[in-house]
């Protein structure tokens, strides 16, 4: 079992422009094509959680977020998750589809089911705050407090004593 996760990606999710207007759409053939390039990668047996986002000028913005407890290949973009692309995609937002993936490195491809729901529910806490409109529906309760510069604060640089919390209680 894997005990130290890393970030794989941004891996761009082939998709249909449409000919007018800025409407995209994943089909079954780019599913396909994406899950070759995870094989390629070899990502697609792994476990863990996926994020998919939009890639456009001002950087990423996260838009689902899963867990894959038993693969990627399975889980990343089965049928469900394809509607909840696919209805996001075709409201035209603007943006490249891509999905992250939080996984073992090398080798290892398993991950405790619990720590998989211990990290998506983590994620999807720390999306919504950056987008309420995420189309995850469950773990979107974001507790309402906050320590200034160390948990959930507000944009800006945190203060030399909460930068110093942090270090002390090694949450950087």
């Amino acid at each position: 079992m894997a005990d130290d996760l890393i970030i794989h990606g941004p891996f761009e999710i082939p998709h249909i422009q449409q000919s007018t207007g800025s409407a995209k759409h994943i089909d079954k053939e780019q599913a396909a094509e994406f899950l070759k390039m995870l094989d390629t990668e070899g990502i697609a047996e792994k476990q863990g959680c996926y994020v998919f986002a939009l890639k456009a000028s001002k950087g990423y913005m996260p838009w689902y977020i899963g867990k894959a407890t038993k693969s990627m290949r399975q889980e990343c973009i089965a049928a469900h998750q394809l509607t909840h692309y696919n209805g996001l995609l075709f409201k035209g937002y603007k943006g490249t589809p891509v999905m992250f993936f939080v996984a073992p490195d090398a080798k290892k491809k398993k991950v405790p089911k619990e720590v998989c729901d211990e990290i998506e529910t983590y994620l999807i806490q720390f999306a919504y705050r950056k987008n309420p409109d995420i189309r995850n529906v469950q773990k979107t309760n974001v507790p309402e407090w906050s320590i200034d510069g160390v948990v959930r604060s507000k944009q800006g640089k945190p203060t030399a004593i909460a930068s110093a919390f942090k270090t002390m209680l090694a949450m950087d």
